[in-house]
């Protein structure tokens, strides 16, 4: 018999799924899968419901929400024999668009049970990971905004766009070990992403992978407002082969370094807000450290 274990965002894509036992029964034969649902209340709770199901034995730990619940879900599952399964409830779902997993529930249900699985490659920065991608500068500002606003549809993220653009402040006295060279830089944006799609099918890494063992980094350095409107409008128009001045590379590792002493980090990773309160930020790929369903 088959153990799996699902942890419920129930907020997620504005509270209206179905993710029940009594719903799950309907696709789950009783007498071939043991079927458990767990909801999380709070940030940070989905990652203790995880390692509750891995001391429970579960074989496969379905992550039902956005980025930020898989990367809660993900995190613990990382090097583990336990597969990760994905029902994309969020509002961006990147992650699962970057594996061709359907929005559809009876769908991705339907892919589970199939028990199709694949290694994939994750990030780490520092002590954290990350799944589909991470940045520091202007996507972190809107990330906080938009979370700070609580509106989780694509107009929360237009709107935080908006409220970002008057009040951002391109980072200053940072470097970046980059390829085995230094330099320093001021970007408006530093991104780093291991999968191809950010979240409502934008992307600023089209030919990024999760098998290639490489992270594709994206610098724009420090630009005027007007460019930066432009930029914002190209990217959620998917057009962000059209900017000038992106600088793109693929890597294995790189270390960002705050010259200014101590410093804290305003980053986004995985579309959730996190503040890194360290001098260096140290980021690397991990090759096949995470079994997926796909």
């Amino acid at each position: 018999m088959k153990i799996v274990h699902f942890i419920v965002n129930p907020i997620a894509g504005g509270g209206k799924n179905w993710i029940t036992e009594h719903y799950l029964n309907k696709f789950f034969e009783t007498d071939k899968f043991k079927t458990v649902v767990k909801y999380s209340n709070y940030k940070g709770h989905a990652k203790l419901l995880t390692e509750e199901s891995v001391v429970e034995k579960a074989q496969i730990i379905v992550a039902c929400g956005g980025d930020g619940t898989i990367n809660e879900v993900a995190s613990i599952l990382v090097n583990s024999e336990i597969v990760l399964g994905i029902i994309p409830i969020g509002s961006g779902n990147g992650l699962a668009a970057s594996l061709n997993i359907p929005k559809d529930i009876v769908e991705s249900i339907a892919l589970i049970k199939r028990n199709n699985t694949s290694l994939i490659d994750i990030g780490r920065a520092n002590e954290s990971y990350f799944f589909s991608n991470m940045g520091i500068g202007f996507d972190a500002e809107v990330i906080n905004c938009y979370q700070l606003g609580g509106r989780h549809r694509l107009i929360g993220y237009i709107k935080s766009i908006v409220t970002t653009f008057f009040e951002f402040k391109s980072l200053e006295n940072i470097s970046v070990e980059l390829a085995g060279k230094s330099r320093n830089i001021s970007p408006f944006l530093f991104f780093i992403s291991n999968s191809s799609i950010l979240g409502y099918n934008v992307s600023l890494t089209k030919k990024a992978s999760l098998k290639d063992g490489l992270l594709d980094v994206v610098l724009i350095e420090n630009t005027n407002k007007l460019k930066i409107l432009w930029i914002s409008f190209l990217v959620l128009l998917r057009q962000s082969k059209r900017i000038k001045g992106l600088h793109h590379e693929q890597v294995r590792s790189l270390k960002l370094v705050s010259e200014n002493g101590s410093y804290k980090w305003l980053t986004q990773q995985d579309g959730e807000s996190l503040v890194v309160d360290k001098k260096e930020i140290e980021i690397e790929v991990l090759p096949n450290a995470l079994k997926v369903l796909v």
